[in-house]
């Protein structure tokens, strides 16, 4: 049934995702649980063992694409630190290539604390909320983007709302990219939805969908084609995915539809699933699948993830095998 998804597979290697958007450094500190903390009632006690570095956000998508055996560009800032060279060197492990801008504001970090495969804390670093690119970056990036933007097959713009998008680099981004009638997938926070306008495809989960829209979300295909519609106009985008956690996927276009169940067979961690599935959906979409095949490719990927602990990434080889023995 789905060996067109697996033939699809042997064309990632030939596309080329840009991705733009907020990088973030996720920093992970693994340790044990020996005991209660003394200084802290109920709070436990963690001893550490290891720490680790893994590309986060953004980062995170472009990790994703560039696992899948497809190429990859990342356009994003960075502070002047440390972590920014642990970016810049995990970005080259990859063989993701990076056009990195500065802003004088630091890296942002997400630091979560591990203990007996779970997570105990996160400690952020670097969200100042003052992240916003000054006009003159702003102006570079689109010149960047200008001379660059015809190598792509699609863009993905990965919205954490942490300073990179706004309305005028939005606006600049999706009129330079329509322009030359390349698909652009949005993974967007709704504080931000208005700057996404024109679009072709936003992919965001159940509960942003049900923020964005004003509709409840309810599991089910009557509910979730009303989201689906009334996004689709509100954003003017053709094709509108939801992620919808342990329901599956969603897909709509047009009054079109399509509700996908989930491939998990089970859940550890959900950090960074809706990353993977941004990466894989753009390159089924990018690789000539319906929206509809692009979006269940997608849910593949993402039930490989969330059955790993921390942020991880789907391998081309993991996804052959998950939908070759989905069951």
């Amino acid at each position: 049934m789905d060996n067109h998804l697996k033939e699809a597979l042997n064309d990632f290697k030939k596309r080329k995702i840009l991705v733009m958007g907020d990088i973030i450094l996720d920093r992970f500190t693994w340790g044990v649980i020996e005991r209660v903390n003394p200084e802290q009632n109920a709070a436990p006690l963690v001893k550490v063992v290891s720490e680790s570095y893994i590309l986060g956000g953004a980062a995170n998508v472009a990790s994703n694409i560039a696992s899948l055996s497809a190429k990859v560009s990342l356009y994003g800032f960075l502070g002047n630190d440390s972590y920014s060279k642990e970016i810049q060197r995990l970005c080259q492990e990859q063989n993701i290539q990076l056009h990195t801008f500065y802003n004088n504001q630091p890296t942002i970090v997400k630091q979560r604390i591990m203990a007996d495969r779970q997570q105990v804390t996160r400690v952020d670093f670097g969200e100042t909320k003052l992240g916003t690119l000054s006009r003159k970056i702003q102006e570079e990036i689109l010149d960047e983007l200008n001379n660059t933007i015809s190598e792509h097959d699609l863009i993905i713009l990965s919205d954490y709302n942490k300073g990179f998008f706004d309305s005028f680099l939005s606006r600049g981004i999706i009129e330079t990219t329509n322009s030359y009638k390349i698909p652009i997938l949005v993974d967007l926070k709704p504080a931000n939805m208005d700057f996404f306008n024109g679009c072709t495809i936003i992919c965001p989960n159940e509960r942003e969908a049900q923020e964005m829209s004003g509709i409840k979300y309810q599991n089910g295909n009557e509910t979730l084609s009303k989201i689906g519609k009334k996004l689709s106009e509100r954003m003017n985008s053709q094709y509108v995915i939801i992620t919808c956690g342990k329901d599956g996927a969603f897909s709509y276009h047009n009054g079109s539809s399509e509700h996908i169940p989930t491939f998990a067979k089970q859940v550890s961690d959900v950090t960074g699933a809706g990353d993977t599935f941004a990466a894989a959906l753009a390159l089924g979409f990018s690789s000539g699948l319906s929206i509809h095949d692009s979006t269940r490719l997608a849910n593949y990927a993402a039930s490989i993830v969330v059955e790993k602990v921390g942020t991880a990434t789907a391998s081309l080889e993991e996804l052959i095998s998950r939908i070759e023995n989905k069951k």
